[in-house]
């Protein structure tokens, strides 16, 4: 009987040791799990590309002021006049009225203008108005509308002349107005000038004359200071213009040009800006690579004819490099991610080139320790 309960106790002992050995080696595996376990994330530079501006003063070639911030040359101005004219809107209004075109003819020694309004006589003492102010040069002549002074079929009349009463009357024979298809009563041409008829005459103007400014002012230096369009700076001042609502066939408008020349060296802009480029990325993430192989780009934002200064604004294109260890990587946020999770959350920040490598091999998950996330 005793024989038989000893191998009994011996196989119960046997499970106990085990059992306990099992818990010894779980417990030693689960501490090195922990003790060991980590993930490294290796984060490489990002490059990237990157256009920025930056303001560089121009100060007279004669300036005693000399700093490395500072290019150095001078202001070139010149003026001329220039003009434009487009066809106003038209509308054919029922009238009245007799009316129809006139030519007015000057075989005086002198330009004429008559005012809106300046009266047409027939022989017949049939009174009409010109519809516009019109400038006749001399020996020309110019076609305008013109309207009778009261209603009603007594005033039509066919071909005639007409004299200029309200010229000095040695003058009427060498001043005066022809109808070739006579004045009827017919629709009358309305026509009205719009801020978009006004508009359009300023960038006619503009386009025209930029060449030609570049042109005197270039005429005025040696070809090796030529300027481009982008170093030249235009004013307008109106000379004369047709005004909104003005009831003419033609809207005019005429313009003094002041046209100015930065003249300064193109290397020595660019040089500047871009120690000036340099500059703004000190103290960033991001450093400067290189220079893009891009044509210098540059406007004039400021200028002051009396000190001879003026305000450039360069911009420049350049592949900067961002240190993106320097990237504010939440380990609390790779807490128990996987290597796709990890991978997508830092492709959130704008990082897309890394390594991610667990330790031990079966590890597949961010471990719970931030102190095992070891971002380099």
């Amino acid at each position: 009987m005793t024989n038989s309960i000893q191998p009994k106790r011996t196989n119960l002992y046997s499970k106990i040791v085990g059992f306990f050995l099992v818990l010894t080696i779980g417990a030693i595996f689960v501490v090195i799990h922990f003790a060991l376990a980590k993930v490294t994330i290796s984060l490489e530079n990002q490059s990237q590309e990157k256009s920025n501006s930056v303001l560089v003063e121009l100060k007279s070639e004669e300036s005693d002021e000399l700093s490395p911030d500072i290019i150095l040359g001078k202001i070139i101005e010149t003026e001329f006049e220039a003009e434009a004219s487009i066809d106003s809107q038209k509308e054919n209004v029922p009238s009245k009225y007799a009316a129809g075109y006139v030519t007015i003819y000057n075989n005086y020694s002198q330009n004429q203008i008559l005012v809106k309004t300046t009266r047409l006589l027939t022989p017949d003492n049939k009174l009409f108005r010109i519809s516009e102010r019109v400038e006749i040069p001399i020996g020309a002549s110019v076609e305008v509308w013109a309207q009778a002074d009261e209603e009603g079929e007594k005033f039509v009349t066919g071909a005639t002349t007409f004299t200029i009463p309200g010229l000095w009357e040695g003058l009427q024979d060498k001043i005066y107005a022809e109808s070739k298809t006579g004045m009827l009563l017919q629709s009358t041409p309305q026509y009205a000038v719009s801020q978009a008829d006004l508009d359009q005459l300023q960038t006619d103007i503009k386009t025209k004359v930029e060449v030609e400014a570049l042109e005197k002012i270039n005429a005025l230096v040696p070809e090796t200071l030529a300027i481009k369009p982008e170093q030249l700076s235009l004013k307008f001042e109106n000379i004369s213009s047709s005004q909104v609502g003005d009831n003419s066939p033609k809207a005019n408008l005429k313009q003094k040009i002041l046209a100015y020349g930065l003249i300064f060296n193109q290397e020595d802009l660019l040089k500047i800006a871009q120690e000036k480029f340099k500059k703004q990325l000190e103290g960033n993430a991001d450093s400067l690579t290189k220079f893009n192989d891009t044509p210098l780009s540059y406007k004039i934002l400021e200028m002051d004819l009396e000190n001879d200064t003026a305000v450039l604004e360069v911009t420049l294109s350049a592949t900067v490099s961002s240190q993106a260890s320097e990237v504010n990587v939440s380990k609390e946020k790779i807490v128990g991610l996987d290597e796709n999770g990890i991978g997508e959350y830092l492709k959130s920040l704008g990082i897309d080139n890394f390594e991610i490598k667990f330790f031990p091999a079966w590890i597949k998950k961010a471990p719970k320790f931030t102190d095992h996330i070891i971002i380099e």
